[in-house]
């Protein structure tokens, strides 16, 4: 009899386990992922596999021997440690209740823990044995632009809605937001002595709820009006627009900016770029024809003050820039370029103006410093092994310089051997800054139009929990050459991804160059792993050639020539001389301020 019983007990809890692998399920962002293997549940946490179900939010994540790495939409890096009950964020560290579970090869993070990094709302029903993690909404206001009402609803991650109207009791707009959670913001805007009486915002059901339980934003009028509901392009933010009192339509998304300027610049015997100063931002649409040979752009919301309509260039490949009302467009004006052949261009927008680059960048138009790190008596890092940073980073910059030169183009290092590199201290912070300066002049003195500091990086506390490649900015218009470097490296040299980050301190090198400058930390000589990968020969070719590829993608991509014709964008309205020995080329009517 007892026999019986202990079978029984052992099928009914081989029945609940099996259930409970089928049933576990966990919905992110809305999104219903079902679990490969059971949760468990510890006190008030909940460990569930989150990794693939993140993908929703548009986390990326990485496991490794000593941590789970997760880097959100947002570049936010999360480190959960698999040794000790921490993780960090963007590199502040914090406690975790627990370290990771494996179970059956997956990884079973913390989810209260992790989604509260993630800046979601955690929660569990254990009835249904389903895990929620929804973005919070940490944002709800209303603004009074000087042509429309704003209403602004953002989170901390990506959702969807729907948008509706209800008559009963008065005019609504109603706007459901599903798969967030309301966090503790107000919950209610008025604005007196207009139409548009109230918002409110609220969570339509009680936790826990299902995957259909929305966030609903309600607006009450006095009387319909135009609105315009717009959701950001990366899903964390909605926009409801609403006229001021008295105007009868909403304005069109994009403010309407003021032409201001035209000019030509010859930039290289391959590459030209016509320029339109404004005030404001422009909102772009391009094309191009082949017979005869042309390119256009309609700039959708601006208003034309420049005096000349047209330019008179003296180019081998532009015959004529001319600006005037674009066809069937009203709020629009078109730039027309006419060539002498085919040719790629690429537009570039800011509030400065608008610039057309015809013609592609080659790495011999381009001159690039190569900055070895550290040096001298200042050695940087140092492995366990011995190795030194400042011996790793000529090694690699040297073998950036070969490579690049063989490509074509002109390279200018900061050092070429063990040169001193005063290293800093209270007593010699001048001399310090003095010498990084230095560095800074073979660039800004040199015509240099990149800037690239390869260095090695290190860790003093749990130096085993961090590695990988990481590449750092100061400058706005660094960034995005530092994404481009930061993925050929990753991409050639096979580490983990430690992303692009904004140096928090004044690196020298980093905000004194004028052109894009970006920092790599190739590998951690602080952990065991990169310092044997570091210390390979055949790898830090690989670094290097991940470097050059930076650059190279970078110079094709036409994103040099958008810096040259920012830097040179001063001379559009006086003369330019042509390179190849032609003398005046464009001759602008109208001025270019």
């Amino acid at each position: 009899m007892r026999l019986r019983f202990a079978a029984a007990i052992a099928a009914a809890a081989l029945l609940l386990s099996t259930r409970g692998v089928r049933g576990d399920s966990m919905v992110v962002a809305g999104v219903r992922a079902e679990a490969r293997v059971p949760f468990v549940v510890s006190g008030d946490e909940v460990y569930a596999p989150l990794l693939p179900a993140l993908a929703p939010l548009g986390v990326q994540w990485q496991v490794t021997s000593d941590a789970v790495k997760l880097t959100t939409g947002a570049r936010r890096e999360i480190l959960v440690s698999r040794v000790r009950p921490e993780a960090t964020r963007d590199g502040v560290l914090r406690e975790m209740p627990g370290v990771p579970l494996m179970r059956n090869g997956s990884a079973l993070l913390p989810a209260r823990a992790v989604g509260s990094l993630l800046g979601c709302a955690v929660r569990w029903d254990q009835p249904s044995r389903t895990l929620f993690l929804h973005p919070w909404v940490r944002e709800f206001s209303l603004e009074t632009l000087p042509d429309r009402y704003r209403i602004i609803v953002g989170a901390e991650g990506p959702f969807t809605y729907r948008a509706g109207r209800v008559e009963e009791g008065g005019p609504k707009l109603f706007v459901d937001l599903f798969g967030v959670d309301l966090s503790d913001i107000p919950s209610e805007i008025r604005l007196e002595g207009s139409y548009l009486r109230v918002a409110r915002i609220a969570q339509r059901t009680l936790a826990p709820g299902s995957e259909g339980e929305v966030t609903r934003l309600v607006v009450e009028l006095d009387d319909w009006v135009p609105y315009r509901v717009k959701l950001s392009d990366d899903r964390h933010s909605l926009q409801v627009d609403f006229p001021l009192p008295g105007a009868r339509e909403l304005p069109p998304d994009a403010p309407p900016v003021v032409l201001s300027g035209l000019g030509f610049l010859r930039l290289s015997p391959r590459v030209a770029v016509v320029r339109v100063a404004t005030f404001g931002d422009a909102v772009c649409q391009s094309g191009a024809s082949s017979d005869p040979p042309a390119v256009w752009v309609d700039l959708m919301n601006a208003e034309n003050r420049i005096a000349g309509p047209a330019l008179e260039v003296k180019d081998k490949l532009v015959s004529g820039v001319s600006l005037g009302p674009a066809p069937g467009k009203p709020e629009a004006q078109r730039l027309s370029i006419s060539l002498s052949a085919p040719v790629e261009h690429r537009v570039v927008s800011d509030r400065g103006g608008v610039r057309v680059l015809l013609g592609q960048f080659e790495l011999s138009d381009v001159c690039v410093v190569v900055d070895p790190g550290h040096g001298g008596p200042d050695t940087g890092a140092i492995g366990r092994s011995g190795l030194t940073e400042k011996e790793t980073n000529l090694d690699i910059a040297l073998r950036v310089r070969r490579l690049l030169e063989a490509a074509g183009a002109r390279v200018l290092m900061t050092r070429t051997d063990d040169s001193a590199c005063i290293p800093y201290n209270r007593a010699n912070r001048e001399e310090h800054r003095a010498e990084l300066l230095a560095r800074c002049a073979v660039a800004n003195e040199g015509g240099a139009d990149l800037f690239v500091s390869v260095h090695a990086n290190a860790r003093e506390t749990n130096p085993q929990s961090v590695r990988g490649t990481e590449t750092y900015y100061r400058k706005q218009d660094s960034a995005a050459f530092a994404q481009v470097m930061q993925e050929e490296v990753v991409r050639a040299v096979g580490l983990s991804d430690g992303g692009v980050k904004y140096h928090p301190k004044p690196i020298i090198v980093l905000y004194q160059t004028r052109m894009p400058a970006a920092l790599v930390e190739v590998g951690y000589l602080s952990n065991r792993a990169d310092e044997e990968r570091l210390a390979d020969p055949a790898f830090r070719e690989q670094a290097a050639i991940g470097i050059v590829n930076g650059v190279k993608r970078w110079v094709t991509e036409g994103n040099v020539a958008a810096g040259w014709a920012t830097r040179d964008s001063a001379g559009d309205s006086a003369e330019a001389v042509d390179p190849d020995g032609g003398g005046v080329i464009a001759s602008p009517q109208g001025g270019d301020r």
